[in-house]
């Protein structure tokens, strides 16, 4: 988001504006870096969006019998 600001003897702040569309996945469900979706370059010329891939799958592995592999 992006809004006009004038400066005077007080500050104004104008109506926002969305800079693009992005879709971030929702937060606050405690993993690891669900916070940190994007962020700013060094120089502040751009921003760094990770977002997931339209329907793409995500592998899942299941493991049986996983304790039979434990040092007992």
């Amino acid at each position: 988001m992006a809004l006009p600001v004038a400066v005077g003897s007080t500050i104004e702040a104008g109506v926002p504006n969305a800079l693009f569309d992005v879709h971030l996945l929702p937060t606050g469900t405690g993993a690891p870096y669900s916070y940190y979706q994007y962020d700013v370059t060094r120089d502040g010329q751009r921003f760094l969006v990770n977002t997931p891939l339209e329907n793409a799958t995500v592998p899942i592995t299941v493991v049986l019998n996983w304790t039979a592999s434990l040092k007992k």
